[in-house]
């Protein structure tokens, strides 16, 4: 990883993964803008940072289910005219509704689970890409959710999009290669989210260990990853 302060972009940062993520990036001193389509929820980690006495993060609102390439375009611009250059951007963003098979996935959760766990992503990342080559180490990571990469089943699209972000991890490394940004498949263990609470709602917060704790991995990952 790039010393000294660097550039990041975090998507999903409203989310449990996200809010820790962004927290431990101003920690360490580092920019970071915040994409979420909760508007409410990203001001109120940009004030907790600020009020930390950090680097507040500079929202970004978006919906990734409605945004075009155009508007990825102007967040490309805006990123570009703040800082010069990106050198890291994460997914964390997913959409999961109930376990449940997929004949009986309604077409449209299908639909914005596939879009906003692949789709949206693809765009962001084809609009990034030419300020991420301007800064001399710059990486590209999709949360991915292993366990449930695995065991797909009764996850309907949230399952399947797993290996696909997988795919499209792996295929992006290649086709980038090793002048571009590094490309990685993150794989936090189980921690307490809306998608937990959904997936098993008997269990409570209690029972699952931290995100922080999962952002810990995160940096370990891509430290090792970048420096070898």
């Amino acid at each position: 990883m790039t010393t000294g302060r660097t550039h990041w972009l975090v998507v999903g940062a409203a989310g449990v993964l996200g809010r820790a993520l962004v927290k431990r990036i101003t920690t360490l001193g580092h920019d970071v803008v915040i994409v979420d389509k909760d508007q409410s929820g990203l001001e109120t980690l940009h004030d907790e940072v600020a009020q930390s006495g950090l680097r507040a993060p500079a929202i970004y609102p978006i919906d990734l289910l409605g945004a075009s390439p155009d508007d990825y375009a102007e967040l490309s611009e805006r990123v570009a005219g703040e800082f010069g250059q990106l050198h890291h951007v994460v997914f964390a963003a997913a959409i999961f509704r109930a376990l449940r098979p997929l004949a009986h996935q309604p077409v449209k959760e299908w639909m914005e689970t596939t879009h906003v766990a692949l789709h949206a992503p693809l765009m962001m990342i084809q609009s990034l890409l030419p300020i991420m080559h301007q800064a001399p180490t710059s990486s590209i990571t999709l949360a991915i959710d292993h366990q449930v990469e695995t065991f797909p089943a009764h996850w309907g699209a949230y399952g399947i999009m797993q290996a696909a972000r997988s795919a499209m991890c792996r295929a992006l490394s290649e086709e980038i290669g090793p002048k571009g940004p590094s490309v990685h498949a993150w794989h936090p263990k189980r921690f307490y989210s809306e998608i937990s609470a959904q997936a098993w709602p008997a269990r409570g917060q209690a029972d699952y260990p931290a995100a922080s704790d999962q952002v810990d991995s995160f940096f370990q990952e891509i430290l090792k990853i970048e420096t070898s």
